[in-house]
Protein backbone atom coordinates (compact mmCIF):
# COMPACT_ATOMS: atom_id res chain seq x y z
CA UNK A 1 0.00 0.00 0.00
CA UNK A 2 1.50 3.31 -1.28
CA UNK A 3 1.32 6.03 1.99
CA UNK A 4 -0.57 8.61 0.08
CA UNK A 5 -4.78 8.58 1.49
CA UNK A 6 -7.64 8.05 -0.82
CA UNK A 7 -9.49 11.29 -1.33
CA UNK A 8 -12.62 9.97 0.75
CA UNK A 9 -10.21 9.46 3.67
CA UNK A 10 -8.62 12.40 3.60
CA UNK A 11 -12.30 14.12 3.25
CA UNK A 12 -13.56 12.24 5.87
CA UNK A 13 -10.59 13.25 8.40
CA UNK A 14 -10.56 16.93 7.76
CA UNK A 15 -14.55 17.51 9.11
CA UNK A 16 -13.75 15.06 12.14
CA UNK A 17 -10.30 17.45 12.80
CA UNK A 18 -12.02 20.41 12.62
CA UNK A 19 -14.72 19.25 14.79
CA UNK A 20 -12.25 18.32 17.46
CA UNK A 21 -10.23 21.55 17.38
CA UNK A 22 -13.97 23.61 17.63
CA UNK A 23 -14.90 21.30 20.23
CA UNK A 24 -11.68 21.57 21.76
CA UNK A 25 -12.07 25.64 21.96
CA UNK A 26 -15.46 25.10 23.16
CA UNK A 27 -14.63 22.75 26.11
CA UNK A 28 -12.31 25.21 27.14
CA UNK A 29 -14.59 28.22 27.10
CA UNK A 30 -17.12 25.62 29.22
CA UNK A 31 -14.65 25.02 31.44
CA UNK A 32 -13.82 28.81 32.46
CA UNK A 33 -17.57 30.04 32.39
CA UNK A 34 -18.40 26.98 34.36
CA UNK A 35 -15.39 27.59 36.84
CA UNK A 36 -16.77 31.27 37.41
CA UNK A 37 -20.31 30.09 37.52
CA UNK A 38 -19.59 26.85 40.00
CA UNK A 39 -18.05 29.24 42.15
CA UNK A 40 -21.41 31.58 42.58
CA UNK A 41 -23.79 29.39 42.49
CA UNK A 42 -22.35 25.53 42.69
CA UNK A 43 -21.23 24.06 46.08
CA UNK A 44 -18.70 21.72 43.81
CA UNK A 45 -17.22 24.02 41.32
CA UNK A 46 -14.51 21.57 40.07
CA UNK A 47 -17.53 19.51 39.02
CA UNK A 48 -19.58 22.01 37.47
CA UNK A 49 -16.91 23.46 35.97
CA UNK A 50 -15.79 20.31 34.38
CA UNK A 51 -19.96 19.26 33.33
CA UNK A 52 -19.73 22.60 31.35
CA UNK A 53 -16.35 21.99 29.67
CA UNK A 54 -17.77 18.23 28.53
CA UNK A 55 -21.05 19.67 27.51
CA UNK A 56 -19.54 22.64 25.83
CA UNK A 57 -17.31 20.24 23.82
CA UNK A 58 -19.93 17.82 22.64
CA UNK A 59 -21.75 20.73 21.41
CA UNK A 60 -19.61 22.35 19.57
CA UNK A 61 -17.72 19.59 17.93
CA UNK A 62 -21.41 17.92 17.18
CA UNK A 63 -22.35 21.35 15.94
CA UNK A 64 -19.45 22.15 13.51
CA UNK A 65 -19.20 18.09 11.98
CA UNK A 66 -22.97 18.90 11.27
CA UNK A 67 -22.59 21.85 9.52
CA UNK A 68 -19.46 21.40 7.98
CA UNK A 69 -20.89 17.61 6.46
CA UNK A 70 -24.43 19.92 5.01
CA UNK A 71 -22.34 22.63 3.75
CA UNK A 72 -19.97 20.33 1.63
CA UNK A 73 -22.31 17.71 0.94
CA UNK A 74 -25.77 19.52 -0.10
CA UNK A 75 -24.38 23.06 -0.78
CA UNK A 76 -20.87 21.59 -2.49
CA UNK A 77 -19.10 24.51 -0.48
CA UNK A 78 -21.11 27.13 -2.19
CA UNK A 79 -23.76 28.03 0.12
CA UNK A 80 -24.81 31.94 0.10
CA UNK A 81 -23.82 33.29 3.46
CA UNK A 82 -27.60 33.95 4.66
CA UNK A 83 -27.77 29.89 3.61
CA UNK A 84 -25.06 29.49 6.10
CA UNK A 85 -26.62 31.23 8.66
CA UNK A 86 -29.82 29.15 8.19
CA UNK A 87 -27.60 25.39 8.30
CA UNK A 88 -25.67 26.86 11.59
CA UNK A 89 -29.26 27.45 13.10
CA UNK A 90 -30.81 24.67 12.34
CA UNK A 91 -26.83 22.45 13.55
CA UNK A 92 -26.80 24.56 16.62
CA UNK A 93 -30.82 24.10 17.23
CA UNK A 94 -30.33 20.16 16.83
CA UNK A 95 -26.77 20.00 18.75
CA UNK A 96 -27.67 22.05 21.16
CA UNK A 97 -30.80 20.63 22.28
CA UNK A 98 -29.91 16.67 22.09
CA UNK A 99 -26.47 17.31 23.73
CA UNK A 100 -28.39 18.97 26.95
CA UNK A 101 -31.09 16.36 26.65
CA UNK A 102 -28.58 14.10 27.36
CA UNK A 103 -26.70 15.41 29.84
CA UNK A 104 -30.02 15.98 31.70
CA UNK A 105 -31.28 19.55 30.76
CA UNK A 106 -34.49 20.31 28.81
CA UNK A 107 -34.29 19.61 25.09
CA UNK A 108 -36.21 22.58 23.72
CA UNK A 109 -34.56 25.64 25.56
CA UNK A 110 -31.32 23.62 24.43
CA UNK A 111 -33.19 23.76 21.08
CA UNK A 112 -33.85 26.65 20.83
CA UNK A 113 -31.10 29.14 22.68
CA UNK A 114 -27.80 27.05 20.46
CA UNK A 115 -30.57 27.83 17.62
CA UNK A 116 -29.95 31.30 18.33
CA UNK A 117 -26.25 30.91 18.77
CA UNK A 118 -25.94 29.46 15.66
CA UNK A 119 -27.40 31.89 13.79
CA UNK A 120 -26.33 34.87 15.39
CA UNK A 121 -22.73 33.73 15.50
CA UNK A 122 -22.54 32.95 11.76
CA UNK A 123 -24.94 36.22 10.94
CA UNK A 124 -22.19 38.74 12.67
CA UNK A 125 -19.46 36.70 10.91
CA UNK A 126 -21.00 37.28 7.71
CA UNK A 127 -21.25 40.88 8.30
CA UNK A 128 -17.97 41.35 9.69
CA UNK A 129 -16.79 39.34 6.20
CA UNK A 130 -18.44 41.67 3.74
CA UNK A 131 -16.84 44.74 5.85
CA UNK A 132 -13.42 43.65 5.37
CA UNK A 133 -14.24 42.49 1.43
CA UNK A 134 -15.04 46.29 0.84
CA UNK A 135 -12.71 47.41 2.89
CA UNK A 136 -10.03 45.39 0.60
CA UNK A 137 -11.71 46.50 -2.43
CA UNK A 138 -11.76 49.87 -1.46
CA UNK A 139 -8.82 51.11 0.75
CA UNK A 140 -9.50 53.75 3.18
CA UNK A 141 -7.50 57.18 2.49
CA UNK A 142 -5.19 57.88 5.85
CA UNK A 143 -6.61 60.08 8.46
CA UNK A 144 -4.82 63.58 7.84
CA UNK A 145 -6.15 63.11 3.96
CA UNK A 146 -9.59 62.15 5.09
CA UNK A 147 -9.09 65.65 7.47
CA UNK A 148 -7.93 67.81 4.66
CA UNK A 149 -10.71 66.29 2.29
CA UNK A 150 -13.41 67.07 4.58
CA UNK A 151 -15.77 69.97 3.70
CA UNK A 152 -16.28 70.94 7.18
CA UNK A 153 -12.18 71.92 7.58
CA UNK A 154 -10.80 74.74 5.71
CA UNK A 155 -7.86 73.01 4.30
CA UNK A 156 -7.78 71.25 1.17
CA UNK A 157 -5.51 68.38 -0.15
CA UNK A 158 -2.97 68.97 -2.64
CA UNK A 159 -1.67 66.25 -5.29
CA UNK A 160 1.86 66.77 -6.73
CA UNK A 161 0.48 68.20 -9.81
CA UNK A 162 -1.57 70.68 -8.42
CA UNK A 163 1.08 71.67 -6.45
CA UNK A 164 3.51 72.03 -9.31
CA UNK A 165 0.45 73.66 -10.82
CA UNK A 166 0.10 76.06 -8.02
CA UNK A 167 4.12 77.38 -7.90
CA UNK A 168 3.68 77.74 -11.45
CA UNK A 169 1.28 80.59 -11.64
CA UNK A 170 2.82 82.38 -8.16
CA UNK A 171 6.41 82.22 -10.66
CA UNK A 172 4.29 83.58 -13.37
CA UNK A 173 3.07 86.29 -10.70
CA UNK A 174 6.61 87.16 -9.90
CA UNK A 175 8.07 87.30 -13.11
CA UNK A 176 5.13 89.73 -14.16
CA UNK A 177 5.75 92.23 -11.23
CA UNK A 178 9.66 92.07 -12.07
CA UNK A 179 8.35 93.35 -15.01
CA UNK A 180 6.16 95.50 -14.24
CA UNK A 181 9.23 97.27 -12.34
CA UNK A 182 11.66 96.64 -14.64
CA UNK A 183 9.18 98.81 -16.93
CA UNK A 184 8.80 102.11 -14.21
CA UNK A 185 12.55 101.77 -13.42
CA UNK A 186 12.70 103.03 -16.76
CA UNK A 187 10.43 105.38 -17.04
CA UNK A 188 11.92 107.47 -14.29
CA UNK A 189 15.49 107.31 -16.01
CA UNK A 190 13.94 108.80 -18.90
CA UNK A 191 12.18 111.70 -16.89
CA UNK A 192 15.16 112.07 -14.80
CA UNK A 193 17.36 115.28 -15.97
CA UNK A 194 20.67 114.68 -17.49
CA UNK A 195 23.18 116.15 -15.25
CA UNK A 196 26.03 116.95 -18.28
CA UNK A 197 23.23 119.10 -19.32
CA UNK A 198 22.14 120.82 -15.83
CA UNK A 199 25.84 121.45 -15.23
CA UNK A 200 26.24 123.06 -18.20
CA UNK A 201 22.91 125.49 -17.77
CA UNK A 202 24.31 126.50 -14.45
CA UNK A 203 27.33 127.89 -15.52
CA UNK A 204 26.23 129.95 -18.16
Amino acid sequence: MSGQGSPTATSSVNPLLAAAKVGALSGAAGLIYGGAAGVIRSPNPMIHSLSCGIHWFACGSTYWWMRSNIITLHYRDNASPQERAYVSALCGGISGGVVTRVMGGRLVPGLVIFSLLGYGGQSAFNYVDKWQMERAQNPSKPFLQRMAESKYIPLRHLSDEEYRGMLSEKLLGIEAEIALLDEKIEDLEKTRPNPISTSINSNK
